[in-house]
């Protein structure tokens, strides 16, 4: 029965698998279209872009100067609290 179990989930497994295997196979060739842009006008308009505000420079936020209000046994002692009064079971559905 063991064997029959593990024939039949090694062979769902091996369809599973290459379902997934195939994937996205849409690619679009972009190589017959000729630009009539060049590179360094592009980047200009990358530039002018920026300064103007319509592009962000970057998305990247560096936190590591932020000052918290309270102390790491402060958030510890309130993690722990509502670990004993049960409040994280209204997230996880228990």
């Amino acid at each position: 029965m063991n064997a029959k179990n593990l024939i039949a989930a090694a062979a769902t497994l091996a369809l599973a698998g290459s379902a997934f295997a195939a994937g996205n196979t849409e690619y679009a060739d972009f190589s017959h279209v000729q630009s009539v842009k060049t590179r360094a006008e592009v980047r200009a308009e990358l530039e002018q872009a920026y300064r103007q505000g319509a592009l962000a420079q970057s998305e990247y936020v560096q936190f590591d100067r932020v000052a918290s209000s309270r102390s790491r046994g402060d958030v510890r002692t309130e993690a722990l609290q509502a670990a004993r009064n049960n409040i994280g079971s209204t997230y996880f559905g228990s």
